[in-house]
């Protein structure tokens, strides 16, 4: 496996942990919460560089910002009971289509 998809979920992980602590924060207002946030931010795109030291930005950047958009998604659905319409479940739904693609056209 390449070396660049390790740092990619590592930054995946660390981008939904962030948009995980930020819910937990309140909008702030729980000052520990959204600083950890904070922090997972940085370390976010800190494994996105490493990233793409091996992989075009672009692609990476792509496959980011869809594979987090769709943890945090099933996250809020899951832990949150959050009730997505049908537009938003059929975008995921494209989300998924399109890393598909991308992983297997590279």
């Amino acid at each position: 496996m390449n070396e660049g998809i390790l740092f990619l979920c590592g930054s995946v992980i660390m981008d939904v942990t962030s948009n995980i602590l930020l819910k937990k924060s309140v909008g702030f207002r729980q000052k520990l919460w959204g600083f950890c946030a904070l922090a997972c931010v940085f370390a976010a795109f800190f494994f996105l560089s490493q990233a793409i030291k091996t992989m075009e930005v672009s692609t990476a950047y792509a496959m980011w910002g869809a594979a987090g958009m769709l943890t945090t998604g099933f996250i809020d659905i899951i832990f949150y009971q959050v009730r997505l319409k049908n537009s938003a479940l059929f975008g995921m739904f494209l989300m998924i289509i399109g890393i598909i693609i991308i992983q297997t056209l590279n």
